[in-house]
Order: C-alpha cells, then structure tokens, then sequence
C-alpha cells in the first residue's frame, strides 16, 4: 500500500467514530505501527521513514500557524495539518480532498 493511501485509511479510521483517544490510538497502530500519538482533538502523529519535503501550503487556503513542537503548521478553515523532518500530524477535521492534495504536495517521493 503507498503511503498516501496509507495516511488516508489512518484518516479514514478516525473519523469513523467517536473514539476515545486510547482507543483510536490503539486502532491506528493496528494499521500503522508508526503512529507516535493521538491528541485529545482526536488529530494524530506519525513517524514516516522518510522526510517530508517543505512546501508553501498558502495555495491550498491555508494560513501558516504555531504549533509546538512542529516548525511547520497550517490552519485551513476546517482542521490543520503539521510536520517537521519525518513527522507528520493531522487533523480529523481537515477535508479529505485537501489532505489528499497536502500529501501530494509533501510526502517524500518514492
């Protein structure tokens, strides 16, 4: 499975339900070994073996915000996407066709 479509089940899975942080983390990492964390907002961090490339996220209505420990964050009008170096965290909020176009625009290639 690629990792796009990987990302996009992860996201998927999340908004299924209305988890319980423990138990959607639990859940996800039955899928992904690699996910790090799940936030109370229900949003969550993976680690991916490679790193992310850096991309200007203005374009896709994005605005950029501070997000510790993240040095890169976006707010869209609906949820927000982060990352740094091989991490990657992710708003459950975020609109599918978007996230689906973020991780077009960051995931390493190949």
């Amino acid at each position: 499975m690629e990792l796009k479509d990987l990302l996009l089940e992860l996201y998927d899975t999340a908004n299924s339900k209305e988890w319980r942080p423990w138990e959607l983390q639990s859940r996800l990492r039955e899928i992904y070994e690699n996910v790090i964390a799940v936030g109370d907002d229900l949003s969550f961090t993976v680690k991916l073996d490679k790193e992310l490339r850096k991309a200007e996220l203005k374009s896709f209505g994005g605005r950029k915000c501070k997000m510790h420990p993240f040095k890169t964050a976006w707010r869209f009008s609906k949820g927000f996407v982060a990352f740094e170096g091989k991490f990657l965290r992710i708003s459950r909020e975020l609109d599918k066709k978007l996230l689906s176009e973020i991780l077009d625009a960051i995931l390493p290639e190949g």
